[in-house]
């Protein structure tokens, strides 16, 4: 097993901690009521699924990885501490086999108890419900997302945490409407371009009421100071429409008590497609599982498009503690990991084969000449800075590649003294 990670000191006004709750408490989903009412047998197997266990890239069989699947896949991180999954008395059951499947802890679903629309608790309801579930979330970060919404290939998880950590506030996660789509059926924001401040939050306005074309998903990270105001913006709002995300979001930038400047929310656009959002239906669901397979099958970074997903992989530093593996331990060790050091290995589809960030040529290749034993070696070497010095400044071969752009060539030759001795016999 795995030793379990020991966190080095974190930089100085960074979260020392963070979790992630996902949320998949919905009732009366558009898409599952019109897979239960189809009528040609194709969706079987589907009906009564919960909408984020739908597969998704897959066949509409029921087979393949589900869209709460890749959620989990994305989060399950050691830069996350845990997750959690907020569901409802419905659909407990459904998640409960889920979790035992996909190795995600049970204790951490969090049943809120309703079994109707009419009883939802509301998401921020859910939300303050978690933190009393669990106190000890109260001391670190929260991340929200909605598990029930698509993914494109692309979507780089690790650059919000980074925005996160860099603007030391809380973050909402938007992208700009389409033009077929009305800003009346999401939340709206409007966003300082200078500093990414959010300055409004609309929960789905009316036609005038801004001509901002940014919308926000639910895709939400909390700073662990702003938690306590959950439970105060609850006590104010007892009417469960008022409960949502987006509401307690508008009442954050600009809070009827307080001036505005004493919260900050920025938000951060990403040109990532995020589909399946609220209230969705089957075709729309089974344009987004081809547009996946198009992707998977062909290259491209959004839905719809033709790019492969990379495979990313890491490896994390270690700290032996008894033992050694080249003494008489016999590579017998205990140790510990370290969780913020790490290397790490993307593999990239291509229609060739290359080294990333290495030149096309071989590191070192050698060339025999004529007399024997006699090889010369040209060889590649870079002179790189001490990149870990930030482990968060350096998380991929890529980055590495970015700030070691001097390469310093070597050539030289290797003649042994079996090969000299040759040759003097020659002369």
């Amino acid at each position: 097993m795995e030793p379990s990670p020991i966190r080095s000191p974190s930089k100085e006004g960074q979260p020392p901690r963070m979790v992630c709750v996902i949320f998949v408490a919905g009732h009366n989903d558009l898409l599952e009521s019109e897979i239960a009412s189809d009528v040609s047998g194709r969706f079987d197997k589907l009906k009564g699924v919960p909408k984020a266990l739908l597969p998704a890239a897959a066949s509409a069989d029921g087979s393949g990885s589900t869209i709460l699947g890749r959620w989990w896949n994305l989060v399950n991180t050691r830069q996350i501490l845990e997750v959690f999954l907020v569901t409802n008395a419905n659909k407990f059951k459904y998640y409960e086999r889920w979790a035992t499947a996909n190795d995600f802890p049970v204790e951490n679903i969090i049943n809120d108890g309703t079994t109707s629309a009419a009883s939802r608790m509301g998401s921020v309801a859910d939300l303050d419900l978690v933190l009393r579930s669990k106190p000890s979330i109260a001391e670190s970060d929260v991340m929200v997302v909605a598990g029930d919404m698509i993914f494109s290939n692309d979507f780089d998880i690790s650059g919000v945490q980074r925005f996160f950590r860099e603007k030391q506030g809380d973050v909402a996660v938007y992208y700009e409407l389409p033009p077929q789509e009305q800003s009346s059926s999401r939340g709206i924001i409007e966003v300082d371009p200078r500093t990414s401040l959010v300055t409004s939050f609309y929960e789905k306005p009316a036609e005038g009421v801004t001509t901002s074309r940014f919308a926000s998903v639910v895709f939400y990270m909390f700073r662990r100071t702003s938690l306590p105001l959950l439970a105060t913006y609850l006590a104010a709002h007892p009417a469960i429409e008022q409960r949502v995300f987006g509401s307690f979001l508008a009442w954050l930038v600009a809070p009827p008590a307080a001036p505005a400047s004493t919260h900050n929310l920025f938000g951060m656009k990403l040109a990532t497609a995020f589909e399946l959002i609220g209230q969705s239906g089957l075709h729309e669901y089974l344009a987004c599982v081809e547009g996946l397979q198009q992707s998977q099958r062909g290259g491209g970074a959004s839905l719809g498009s033709s790019a492969a997903s990379p495979i990313t992989r890491r490896a994390h530093a270690r700290v032996g503690l008894v033992g050694n593996p080249s003494d008489g331990f016999h590579g017998k060790t205990i140790s510990v990991s370290i969780e913020n050091f790490w290397a790490e290995v993307s593999i990239h589809e291509s229609d060739t084969v290359r080294l990333v960030p290495h030149a096309p040529s071989p590191i070192c290749a050698y060339t025999r000449v004529h007399m024997p034993y006699i090889y010369t070696c040209h060889a590649q070497v870079r002179l790189v800075p001490n990149v870990l010095s930030d482990p968060n400044d350096f998380g991929s071969l890529a980055d590495l590649h970015g700030i070691s752009r001097k390469v310093y060539i070597c050539k030289y030759a290797y003649i042994s003294s079996r090969a000299r001795r040759s040759t003097e016999d020659e002369t």
